[in-house]
This record gives C-alpha cells, structure tokens and sequence, in this order.
C-alpha cells in the first residue's frame, strides 16, 4: 500500500485515476475544489481507504503533503474547443500557479514521493503527423495558452527534477473520454457546445436528434481517444512499477476524423436513422487539425496497451448522459 494524494481527484479522469488506485489497495486522500463538477458524488468517497478534502490547492500548506508517497497533480482548468479561447488567460494563470504550488509544497514536506504531472497531448497542437514522447522538445510550440502552459508545466516539473531532485513522472494522456463527463449546461438548461469535450458535445447532439447537426470547421480534424480507464490503468502500472523520471504518451487505438466521429455517434445513439444536414460552425485561427499519439514507449517499458475502442467509448459515454441528464424538448 502506498499513501497518495491526489490533487484534482474528484475530476473527470481523476475519479477513473482514483477508483483504480484504491481497486490495488492503496491510501488515497482527494484534494478538490469541485468548481467544475459541483455536488457530484463519486461511488470511492466512503472508501474506508478514501478521503476526500474540498479545498483549492493553492490553499494548501506543504505539511498537508507530509509522508505521501506519491502525488498526483491532476488539478487544471480543462474544456473543449471554445472554452480554451473562452478563458485563456485564467488557464494560463491558474494552472501555472496550481503546479508550481504542488511542486514547491512536495519538495518541501514529501522530498521522497514522486510528483505525477498529468500533461496534455495539447503539447503537441502544431505537430502534423502521429508523435512520440521525443517530440514534446522538438515541436514547435503550441499557439493556445492551454497547449502552451501544459508543455511549460512540463519544463517546470523538469526543471524542478534538474535543480532540486523532484522525483517526477508526466503523462500526455490523449482525448481522455467516457462515462462521467457531460455537456457544459447553464442555469436555463441550454448546452453550450464547444465549452467540453467533442464526445459528450456529439452524444448529447445525437441524444437530441439536432437538425442539423453542428460540427466545428468542415469535420476534417484528426484526434485519437482514450478511454479514462486505460488512463488509470498505465498510472496504476507506473506506480507498481515505481518508475519516476521519465514521460509517457497515453492513447488509445481510436483514431477518427471529426465528421466521422459525428456519423458513428448518430448511429449508435440512433440506429436506424439517417444522419442529418450538417451545419459548420466557425472555429478559432488556432484550431487543431491533427493530433494522434503513439504510445510504444509505455507498452514497450510495461506491456501496456488500451483495452476500450471506439464503439465502447460512444456507448459508455451516451449512456451515461442519458440517465443523467434531463433531456430538454425541441432543443436542437
């Protein structure tokens, strides 16, 4: 059993993370301000080995990360589309001062833990071919200041590792999806599309039947998908292992162009109904028209490999928005 704090815990690919450690017998202790996730209530917070505190890390005193062995900093500002052009400076700002904050506390109270920094295959905005770990010092930089602050925290848990000996591990994790994440809704029930992720946006499009169906740009955009669940199944591997100092890309074998995504969608959520008009909306200068990771480092070090393709990822995503949000009338 290791003790681990787990910062951002209560998150989308957090909760995945924290369930599969607890699941191997470990001591977790959740850090979670739930600004984006509200009251929700995950299934591991009576865990007898569970404990969850509802706080900002950046209100944290180093001796709060006293005789932790490992310390996950998963605690971000994270969206869709239009939400990293919604708030860029707040992402930037905000998730410098989260990590440099969990770095600084850890070297200070839990010398010999290793630091998990949960990066983001956004590092690698610009690259037009399918990457490797290598890339992520060779690139060019990314043009959002989601991208750029993820591949900047990157330098500063590097940097940390340099100068004062952080023990560190980053991972890329690509397109995390599944159940557990929904639309972004407002008081008045409207979902505005773009503000999360492109799974859960297109489900909740299919679940409405929207004529017809809103895509961004002209579809043609590349992404590659991960199951939440292979995320912390390669973390829960790497801790096993005790492997520290070194970055691993995650990802899934999914692979899809966005207008493909939008067709497998309506046909899983609606068989047998033909697929609607399409209507393009406008994207930022920036948007990114390809990203797809190859993970041969973590398979070859571990053995590692995705375990959920693209039809369980819809499924499991779907349904999860069908019985747990109230599917409003005539919004399309």
């Amino acid at each position: 059993m290791k003790r681990i704090l787990a910062l951002g815990g209560a998150g989308f690919i957090g909760s995945y993370v924290v369930r599969k450690l607890l699941e191997s017998g470990h001591e977790v202790v959740v850090v979670d301000n739930f600004e984006k996730y509200g009251t929700l209530e995950h299934d591991f917070f009576s865990h007898p080995h569970c404990n969850v505190i509802r706080k900002d890390v950046r209100t944290m005193y180093p001796a709060e990360f006293r005789n932790f062995d490992v310390v996950l900093c998963l605690a971000a500002l994270i969206g869709g589309i239009r939400y990293f052009h919604k708030i860029p400076y707040r992402i930037a700002r905000d998730n410098s001062e989260i990590l440099a904050h969990a770095i600084d506390a850890t070297l200070a109270a839990a010398p010999e833990a290793t630091f998990v920094y949960f990066s983001s295959s956004m590092v690698y905005e610009r690259m037009q071919r399918p990457v490797t770990e290598e890339d992520a010092r060779l690139q060019p930089v990314p043009l959002t200041n989601y991208g750029m602050q993820k591949l900047y925290g990157e330098y500063l848990v590097r940097g940390a590792h340099e100068e004062m000996g952080l023990r560190y591990l980053t991972l890329r994790p690509f397109n995390a999806v599944g159940s557990g994440e929904l639309p972004d809704v407002d008081s008045g029930g409207r979902v505005e599309f773009g503000m999360a992720h492109v799974v859960p946006d297109f489900c909740y499009k299919a679940l409405l039947r929207q004529t017809p169906f809103e895509i961004f740009g002209d579809g043609e955009q590349v992404r590659t998908f991960t199951h939440a669940r292979d995320i912390a199944d390669a973390l829960d591997l790497l801790i096993a292992q005790n492997v520290e100092n070194d970055d691993f890309n995650i990802c899934g074998d999914a692979t899809m162009k966005m207008s493909d995504l939008a067709r497998l969608i309506w046909t899983r959520v609606n068989p047998g109904l033909p697929f609607p008009s399409v209507r393009t909306m406008d994207v930022p200068p920036s948007d990114v028209r390809f990203r797809i990771g190859r993970s041969e480092k973590l398979a070859a070090r571990l053995g590692w490999k995705p375990k959920h393709g693209i039809d369980f990822i819809i499924d499991d995503t779907y349904r999860y928005i069908e019985r747990t949000m109230k599917l409003p009338i005539g919004q399309t």
